[in-house]
């Protein structure tokens, strides 16, 4: 993947940096590695997925109609 001269210069890098700057460093190279999924059969947590179609029901959705065409 990578040669070694380059892990050694990434190395070098990095050693140099603070420990905030590696925390960056960390979760950025996190986001490029490719997600492993636990149970590939199981529908990933989606959070805003229990918000769908909120407005249908309760105070959001009174008048609604009116309230957008008057």
């Amino acid at each position: 993947m990578y040669s070694t001269n380059q892990n050694q210069q990434i190395l070098e890098a990095i050693s140099e940096l603070s420990q905030q700057q590696i925390q960056i460093v960390l979760r950025f190279i996190q986001t490029l590695q490719p997600k492993k999924l636990s149970n590939p059969t199981s529908t990933p947590f989606d959070p805003l997925a229990n918000f769908v179609g909120a407005t249908n029901h309760g105070n959001l959705a009174q008048q609604i109609d009116q309230d957008l065409y008057e």
